[in-house]
């Protein structure tokens, strides 16, 4: 018979037993990686039980899709559409931001080929004019903008300013019929004039060039710097055409301008670096000669008789000094001390007494050797002599 209450190990040695073996087990899986395929079996095993598991999570969240309200699907619909538009206008933004910056570096990169100072501007408005091709600027007076001043983009040359307000200027392109542009064939250097074209589409024409000018089909057509408005050397237009009539004294030539007219927005305006011509030393003894020249000086000199060499009273005229001949004085000599106001008044005085009694007494001597001068007789015909 077996005894109703079985005596065995006690619970608290069961506890350390098992506390014992896990520490065993565990400080060997980190020394020894002993456990590794144990651990990957059990992992294995036990896959299915998850997955029996989460089955009431799966099938909740199936018929929470399946359900779901079209009030719900509407506003969702929308917010994501609106969603869509600002993510689509930050991107076209982001694009502009692209191209813009692109351009400006190509600006910046343009700028450092041209002599003077470079400031930026931007296009906002476009004449409306059929007849004219200009454009206004946000730059004006208050910035320092000028009459004349040159007007480029990264790619050419586009024109000039020819009307200033106090915040805003209107920019005359070169395609323009009333713009004239100093130019040269960087080939061979060539000059010539290119006027806008007169016609709908925005070109140049080459005016008054012969017919056996070497230019050809493009060619690079660069600012002669004549004129001194425009910068030098930087692209204006390329050849498109050349047109050479027998008929005509001229050549019918056509240019396509480098400058993007229809679709650049930044500019530059070129300001002339008035600094390097005032650093130009000037000689203290400059009068105005030209480059390599010397001062002019004027010399005084007396006029002599040739006319008539035998007349007394015209040779004592001309020993007579002149009161208003001009009198230079030396570099060299040193300067007198001024007289005091008084003493000059009176030396005046005096010198206008003595320069009249001298004139008076001169006139008399005059007077006495015109009375005292016999004029000689001529030798006439004798007697029975013909008369010639």
């Amino acid at each position: 018979m077996k005894p109703l209450f079985t005596k065995g190990v006690s619970l608290e040695y069961r506890l350390v037993a098992f506390v014992l073996l896990a520490v065993l087990v565990m400080f060997a899986d980190r020394r020894y990686d002993y456990l590794d395929r144990f651990r990957f079996t059990v992992a294995y095993l036990s896959t299915p039980i998850y997955w029996v598991a989460d089955i009431p999570t799966r099938v909740s969240l199936w018929i929470d899709d399946v359900f779901v309200s079209q009030r719900d699907l509407i506003e969702e619909n929308a917010q994501l559409r609106q969603e869509l538009l600002f993510a689509q206008r930050e991107l076209q933004l982001l694009a502009g931001l692209a191209s813009e910056n692109s351009r400006l570096r190509d600006l910046q990169a343009a700028s450092q080929t041209v002599q003077g100072r470079a400031v930026t501007a931007e296009i906002i408005n476009v004449s409306n004019d059929p007849g004219a091709r200009r454009v206004l600027i946000n730059r004006g007076a208050h910035n320092g903008v000028f009459e004349g001043q040159a007007v480029l983009d990264a790619h050419g040359l586009m024109g000039q300013v020819v009307e200033v307000l106090p915040f805003t200027s209107w920019v005359l392109l070169i395609t323009d019929s009333r713009h004239g542009t100093p130019v040269q064939v960087n080939r061979n250097g060539e000059r010539a004039i290119a006027r806008g074209s007169r016609s709908d589409v925005a070109g140049l024409e080459l005016e008054f060039v012969p017919d056996t000018a070497d230019i050809v089909v493009g060619d690079l057509l660069v600012s002669s710097g004549l004129g001194q408005r425009f910068p030098k050397d930087y692209p204006v237009a390329e050849v498109t055409s050349v047109v050479h009539d027998p008929g005509q004294a001229f050549a019918v030539i056509r240019a396509r301008p480098l400058a993007q007219m229809d679709r650049t927005r930044h500019v530059m305006l070129v300001i002339p670096d008035d600094e390097v011509i005032s650093s130009v030393p000037v000689p203290d003894d400059f009068l105005g000669a030209g480059p390599g020249e010397l001062p002019v000086t004027e010399e005084v000199s007396v006029p002599t008789d040739s006319a008539n060499a035998g007349n007394d009273n015209e040779a004592e005229r001309d020993t007579v000094p002149d009161d208003n001949a001009l009198l230079v004085r030396d570099a060299d000599e040193p300067e007198t001390d001024m007289p005091a106001p008084g003493q000059e008044s009176a030396d005046t005085e005096a010198a206008v007494t003595e320069g009249a009694a001298t004139e008076s007494t001169e006139t008399e001597s005059e007077s006495s050797d015109a009375g005292n001068t016999v004029m000689p007789e001529e030798d006439g015909p004798g007697p029975g002599e013909d008369l010639p």
